[in-house]
């Protein structure tokens, strides 16, 4: 893992009060009690603030998991190793 993949999965463990061990796979909206519509809009202004980049309306609807949203980074030149 590189540095952004860490900071991305870390970023996702703090926002949504994970454990500290959970895996990149297991942070899935559909496993994510936290993860509503009201969290997803406040996970991506801060993921935006914090990668530097902007997600389309059409895009917000696919970003449910660590590794979509990982994919969606990645699109935007922001360097995701898996």
């Amino acid at each position: 893992m590189n540095v952004e993949t860490d900071r991305l999965r870390d970023m996702l463990i703090e926002f949504f009060e994970l454990r500290p061990d959970t895996t990149a796979s297991d942070i899935v909206q559909d496993r994510i009690a936290k993860w509503d519509s009201l969290a997803m809009v406040q996970l991506i202004v801060e993921l935006q603030t914090a990668f530097g980049v902007e997600f389309e309306v059409d895009e917000i609807d696919r970003l449910t998991s660590y590794s979509q949203i990982g994919e969606a980074l990645g699109r935007k030149g922001v360097k995701i190793s898996r």
